[in-house]
């Protein structure tokens, strides 16, 4: 199957190969560019090593090619980006806060859970997991 990841305001393609690619930033950090595994709910993440990620730490996403930011309309703590597979496209929201493994691929009322730490906002965004 398949699958393409774009950006929600520009329609851009933001996957190379097998990497997502979004640009990060935290606090007053001048930014990087952070490549994501695509596989839904794969959490491994690479990016420049003169940069630390630390657990907890809150990152601000934006898109590489409008640099809009992706912060998500259903929580201030997850970013979204569109997922195509095949005739059907998704939002896909993750948080932005490092180390936090939570995934939800949302298409109307039909929403597919990932990662440990997705009940937390299931409850607070009153959405029924459906996986």
């Amino acid at each position: 199957m398949r699958t393409d990841y774009q950006c929600p305001h520009c329609n851009g393609h933001l996957q190379i190969d097998n990497h997502l690619i979004l640009s990060v930033k935290h606090d007053n950090d001048p930014g990087m560019i952070l490549m994501m595994n695509p596989g839904v709910g794969n959490y491994q993440t690479q990016y420049h090593p003169s940069h630390t990620i630390i657990d907890g730490q809150k990152f601000k996403f934006y898109c590489p090619i409008c640099s809009n930011e992706l912060t998500s309309d259903l929580n201030e703590n997850l970013v979204m980006v569109l997922i195509r597979e095949e005739d059907k496209t998704y939002e896909l929201h993750f948080s932005r806060i490092a180390g936090q493994k939570s995934t939800y691929k949302i298409m109307g009322k039909e929403v597919q859970t990932f990662g440990i730490d997705a009940p937390h906002y299931l409850d607070f965004l009153h959405l029924m997991d459906m996986s």
